[in-house]
């Protein structure tokens, strides 16, 4: 068999068409295809996302975003609307960034508050909500361009990803950088040394975030990246941190500025979140500094999550961990119930341990472990129902199959 016989017996495995009828085709493992059929699969997955941007973003209506949010994340109503707001005029902006001659700039958004309030849920869940393509980083591994490390742009790397790389659609995406107060400067650093990953971050940072034409290296995965042009200047920026000590700076300011002071018992309860007192000038002390301080306009406080809040979450929350753990024994037919004790204890333990919603999971996990690690051995014992009522393992009942037929008879 010649050559040319060979050539003509290859064809496109998706299409058919032979490799005489194409331009190009592409071999891969023991298949083929054809350049037509590679430029079809690009069209439809950029128009299944374009379609998507336009269906989502034709009117977006606040109230109804935070109705969606309501359902994972449990209290935090001023920071919901914040973002609801900042969805609603991003989008309004990036369609229309001119509107009778006057421009409109974009509201950069600043979310405080501490460890397991639900900074990083509120944005996932937005983004869900959305539809559109959002890139999440954690400050604390950008270094300074050169350095070893990821830079700022790597972020807008993830944005193009998470677009399927559709640079317009990109381009009007979202980016949030959690932790940004890990990279703040302290006064009392050695500031002969350079600074890798604290201001000079923050400065690649401003850049970005103010609006520039930037390139962005795209590819990987062992091929040579290739060189992208991308404009930020749409691109909404979320930055969230839980500002440790940032408190004391508050009460200091506001404590000079009164004659009380929040020392007083009348004032106990107004101070109980400083964070909603908080002003662009307490973050630069802080140690952000203030040119990227002035690019994010929106300031949005999270509150320390109470024992009846954690209570709800467990019971309420549509995607709970409670629900998953429910979830997932229900593949091996158990059902499994709580009581009202049980979620009171955990929810106690996660206020003592002062780790928020995050501290649930941990809590959770600990308590299964043993169980989950004997699953298949509750299978074979025909246990189908586990009830539990607080963290005494021994406390914990099983219903075996046994036992409900006994009952029926």
């Amino acid at each position: 068999m010649t050559e040319d016989t060979n050539k003509k017996e290859l064809e496109c495995s998706f299409c058919s068409k032979s490799r005489s009828e194409v331009e190009k085709l592409v071999a891969g493992p023991s298949v083929y295809i054809c350049n037509e059929c590679i430029d079809l699969s690009h069209k439809i997955l950029h128009d299944n996302y374009a379609d998507s941007e336009d269906n989502t973003n034709e009117y977006i209506d606040p109230k109804e975003i935070k109705e969606f949010l309501d359902q994972y994340v449990i209290s935090q109503d001023h920071a919901k609307k914040t973002l609801c707001v900042a969805a609603y005029n991003h989008y309004r902006r990036a369609n229309n960034p001119v509107i009778d001659g006057v421009d409109i700039e974009k509201s950069n958004v600043l979310l405080l508050g501490p460890s397991g309030s639900g900074k990083t849920l509120l944005i996932k869940t937005l983004a869900k909500k959305l539809g559109v393509p959002m890139a999440i980083a954690d400050a604390t591994t950008l270094t300074e361009a050169g350095y070893v490390g990821e830079d700022a742009e790597s972020v807008l790397e993830r944005l193009i990803q998470s677009a399927n790389g559709n640079i317009e659609l990109a381009e009007k995406g979202i980016v949030f950088i959690d932790e940004i107060d890990k990279k703040a400067r302290r006064s009392e650093s050695n500031t002969s040394t350079r600074d890798v990953s604290g201001e000079g971050v923050q400065q690649a940072l401003l850049r970005l975030i103010e609006g520039t034409n930037t390139f962005v290296t795209v590819g990987g995965q062992g091929i040579r990246g290739d060189k992208i042009e991308f404009d930020t200047s749409s691109v909404l920026f979320i930055l969230g941190g839980a500002f440790v000590g940032l408190e004391e700076i508050i009460s200091k300011r506001v404590n000079k500025r009164t004659n009380i002071g929040f020392k007083s018992s009348r004032d106990e309860k107004k101070v109980k979140n400083l964070f909603n007192y908080v002003q662009p000038e307490d973050i630069i002390n802080f140690g952000l500094i203030p040119e990227l301080v002035g690019r994010i306009p929106v300031l949005s406080a999270l509150e320390d999550l109470e024992k009846d809040d954690l209570i709800t979450i467990l019971k309420d929350s549509k995607n709970s961990v409670i629900n998953q753990i429910k979830a997932l024994y229900k593949l091996e037919n158990i059902s499994v119930g709580f009581t009202d004790n049980f979620y009171n204890i955990v929810a106690t333990m996660a206020v003592e341990q002062k780790t928020g919603a995050r501290g649930l999971r941990n809590i959770l996990e600990d308590f299964f472990l043993d169980l989950t690690f004997n699953i298949a051995d509750l299978k074979k014992d025909k246990v189908i129902e586990i009830y539990i009522n607080n963290l005494d393992k021994e406390s914990v009942k099983f219903i075996h199959e046994k036992e409900v037929d006994n009952e029926e008879k």
